[in-house]
């Protein structure tokens, strides 16, 4: 298991781009001219590059677009090839090694038709690539201080509340959160059952509480402090406001939050006049609304129940059986202890699998690198596909709410396809598509009928549909993109 071989130390995750340990960047670093290196150590050292590898970022840094650009000129990424067919080449070879076949499964789970590609799988293959495996121990890596913080935040809303059982349970929330366990770094399996157990029983507990709403924070009472307000807002003497204090009075009188005796008393003292004065009736009003704005927090509470149902699962707390979880299907994740495994066997064959891992897992760290060097995710194609000689997507947020994506393929029969794609207001679309070929771009233009009414069907709404062969003018392509007020918002390299 590759967990085992996983230091989860913060010195260990930041290698994770360095050149001795990411092979795209010791390939991209052959690549750079002089000048190139001086300027990428003017920007930042190379290991500091990782400090922001775990965080979104919106823009990347001039270092950052420096070093992006020997990496993408850079040879040995020039012809990468298909990523699914080197895997499917990779799991045919394990096979035939009676000591690996278990792992041509494990590569094989990976393999999707691009036949198959719907959202919930291009979701599944996009989280399970091994671009994100070390998101993903970051994440792990969170699990227990994200516990305490979110024990500490009910805490803090029980203790403000007046419900009956509420102190209760906020003094049983404070012994679990003085378990020994909890002071260290991690969970063994043991302590994790028993803090799941204890989570359980509040959440139980806190849904009780949902049963027995104070009057005092009723939707009656918020009903009559808004027509109280609005009486007193007109600063005159008002016959009607009398029914409204008698009414709120009525209804406060069942109530067991500590601030409704204040407000009977001061309700007594408005009723004594044949009618309210109005200044009275203001100061009144302005106290109610000050007590009804601190409100019942339960239903704060309330809200940090999904959170609560995730760290009843003992899985979920300890971190080593997490990272299992989690691992288990990460593709990074599998190749690496594959390589492992390869390094210490003796089979005659090892040396020559052992390349193709290599290859791999190279192609994956170069995404990362791409990834965060350009301030987006970048990915291998994920599929299969018979027509497809290579792929990759890129995923990238811009400000307000904008959303793009990148796709460049290599086709067998038509050569270069490259879309890319904006997505703003929700729903709005814009589409540009570059074709190596004129026969692809009449066949692109052929059915973009069908293509607008799956997009309708989608749900979302295609603005504009344009499709260029790549030798036409970049400025037609520049003008159509500044019409659209994408500047450098776009923050893709368009090839043509």
């Amino acid at each position: 298991m590759i967990v085992s071989m996983i230091h989860l130390s913060t010195d260990a995750r930041l290698k994770i781009i360095l050149p001795n340990t990411n092979k795209a960047l010791a390939e991209a670093i052959k690549s750079a001219t002089p000048e190139q290196l001086v300027q990428i150590r003017e920007g930042k050292d190379i290991k500091s590059l990782i400090t922001s590898v775990f965080q979104e970022k919106i823009t990347a840094s001039k270092s950052d677009q420096a070093l992006l650009q020997i990496l993408k000129n850079a040879p040995a990424f020039k012809n990468m090839g298909n990523f699914s067919d080197q895997l499917g080449s990779l799991a045919a070879e394990l096979k035939n090694v009676p000591d690996l076949a278990r792992r041509a499964g494990v590569v094989e789970n990976f393999l999707k038709n691009f036949t198959s590609l719907n959202g919930e799988t291009l979701k599944s293959q996009l989280a399970q690539s091994g671009v994100f495996m070390e998101s993903k121990i970051a994440q792990a890596l969170q699990t227990l201080p994200s516990f305490k913080e979110t024990l500490q935040s009910l805490h803090s809303l029980l203790s403000q509340s007046a419900r009956p059982g509420a102190r209760e349970l906020g003094n049983s929330l404070a012994s679990l959160l003085q378990h020994p366990s909890l002071q260290t770094d991690s969970l063994d399996p043991a302590s994790a059952k028993i803090l799941a157990g204890g989570v359980q029983k509040i959440a139980e507990s806190l849904r009780s509480l949902n049963t027995s709403v104070d009057v005092l924070y009723s939707k009656e009472v918020a009903q009559l402090a808004a027509k109280i307000e609005a009486l007193a807002l007109t600063c005159a003497p008002s016959q009607e406001a009398k029914p409204l204090l008698s009414q709120l009075y009525g209804a406060l009188l069942s109530s067991n939050a500590g601030p409704s005796a204040l407000l009977l008393d001061g309700i007594e003292q408005l009723l004594k006049p044949e009618t309210p004065l109005p200044d009275d009736l203001q100061s009144f009003s302005r106290q109610l609304g000050s007590v009804l704005e601190k409100s019942d927090p339960i239903p704060r509470a309330l809200a940090l129940l999904p959170q609560l149902g995730t760290f009843a699962d003992p899985d979920f707390l300890s971190i080593d059986t997490l990272l299992q979880k989690t691992l288990g299907d990460d593709l990074k994740s599998q190749l690496l202890g594959l390589s492992e495994e390869l390094q210490n066997t003796s089979h005659p064959k090892a040396a020559e699998l052992l390349e193709q891992v290599d290859k791999l897992l190279t192609t994956i760290d170069y995404h990362q690198l791409v990834s965060h060097l350009g301030a987006s995710n970048s990915i291998y194609f994920p599929f299969s596909w018979d027509l497809l000689d290579e792929g990759s997507l890129a995923f990238k947020k811009g400000k307000e709410q904008k959303f793009y994506c990148e796709i460049n393929l290599r086709l067998k029969e038509y050569g270069e396809l490259n879309l890319m794609m904006a997505l703003y207001d929700e729903n709005r679309l814009d589409i540009q598509a570059h074709t190596e070929t004129s026969e692809l771009k009449e066949r692109l233009s052929e059915n973009l009928p069908q293509l607008r009414a799956v997009l309708i069907d989608a749900g979302l709404v295609p603005k504009t549909i344009r499709i260029f062969e790549m030798r036409e003018k970049a400025s037609r392509e520049q003008e159509s993109y500044s019409s659209q007020g994408y500047g450098n918002d776009f923050g893709f390299e368009v090839k043509v």
